[in-house]
């Protein structure tokens, strides 16, 4: 087997930098790989979807060894530089021939999904959130999302949406073939979603959802609300993309560039942007397990805390289960994160400067 570099040539570079995300051949040894796929189908059940694993499958060392066992944690470091230990992960399982009920959620990482209302009704029109929000989101919205999403990262409400550095995700099973389930991206619009959350930023509005410009819910073609994961300007971007994209056989989301990976392949995509999975319609389960790793910031105190779920969580300023953790009044959490959001390269120290 041919593993890669640690470090990626200048040509690499440049197309994480234009594309947002590169994809890493051979990243991950083939032993790892039959480790790893033989615990998933012991203790995950491959023939339904489920969006969150079990924790004794998530922080398994045979699982977390997909990270650290090859190259993947390596090349993370040449490109951002050091972050906290990974001790956790998302085991992602899209079972054969799912459609995934015929829809593609496009989102960005960071934000809450959860029961919603049913019907239009239900929602005010000018803050678009439900007219019973205590219903929907508890008690001063501190109810957590079916995908363990926060509606609010600090309690004074300035930004409503988590983030990190970058997305790993290694491959499991053959997506070599357009309509596997592949992982797909809004190939290029990093920097629009960067550019977006600057002119938020900039109104001195929430940065996030129910911030300008971004509808915390929206109403879908049928009518039903949903859990908005794009800001307004991304959508609208999107639909353009739909028009531009080349045609590719077997797939029917022109708006999406499907990152095609062999197993043992690894993807490295910037947080901001645009991601989803999408609909499997071959005769095998299509298995990815993802990274969310957040480059170190050195000024805060808990960094490498357990409490943070490191490498699974994308709201890394509060615990993963939601609970605010104590600051020292010498570090903002929340506006380092603003701040990082506005200026993403700033977390890349192996991509600086012409590239």
């Amino acid at each position: 087997m041919k593993v890669i570099s640690s470090q990626l040539d200048i040509d690499r570079r440049r197309s994480l930098k234009e594309d947002g995300f590169v994809v890493l051949r051979n990243a991950v040894p083939p032993n790892i790989l039959r480790k790893a796929r033989k615990l998933i189908s012991e203790l995950m059940p491959t023939r339904e979807r489920r969006l969150l694993a079990p924790p004794e499958l998530a922080t398994d060392p045979r699982i977390l060894n997909l990270f650290y066992g090859g190259n993947v944690d390596k090349v993370l470091s040449d490109l951002m530089g050091p972050y906290p230990p990974v001790i956790s992960c998302q085991v992602a399982v899209t079972p054969a021939h799912d459609n995934l009920a015929d829809t593609v959620g496009v989102h960005i990482d960071g934000g809450w999904s959860g029961e919603l209302p049913r019907s239009t009704k239900e929602i005010n029109p000018k803050t678009h959130r439900p007219k019973d929000p205590v219903k929907y989101f508890g008690i001063d919205d501190q109810k957590r999302g079916s995908n363990d999403g926060l509606l609010w990262m600090d309690p004074d409400r300035r930004i409503s949406t988590g983030s990190y550095t970058a997305l790993v995700g290694v491959c499991l099973s053959d997506q070599s073939v357009p309509g596997n389930g592949q992982f797909g991206v809004m190939k290029g619009l990093h920097e629009d979603v960067e550019a977006f959350f600057q002119r938020q930023r900039d109104a001195e509005s929430i940065i996030g959802p129910e911030g300008q410009g971004w509808p915390r819910i929206q109403i879908d073609s049928s009518g039903r609300p949903f859990a908005n994961g794009l800001p307004d300007d991304i959508r609208l971007i999107g639909a353009q993309l739909k028009e531009s994209n080349p045609v590719i056989p077997n797939w029917v989301w022109r708006e999406l560039t499907p990152v095609l990976m062999e197993p043992g392949d690894a993807v490295i995509a910037l947080h901001s942007l645009p991601h989803t999975a999408t609909p499997n319609m071959g005769p095998d389960p299509r298995i990815n397990v993802y990274f969310r790793v957040r480059r170190l910031r050195e000024a805060n105190p808990h960094e490498g805390s357990r409490r943070i779920g490191h490498g699974v969580s994308d709201h890394p300023d509060r615990g993963y289960f939601g609970q605010f953790l104590d600051y020292p009044d010498s570090y903002d959490p929340w506006q380092t994160s603003i701040e990082k959001l506005c200026d993403h390269w700033s977390e890349w120290d192996g991509m600086a400067g012409e590239i």
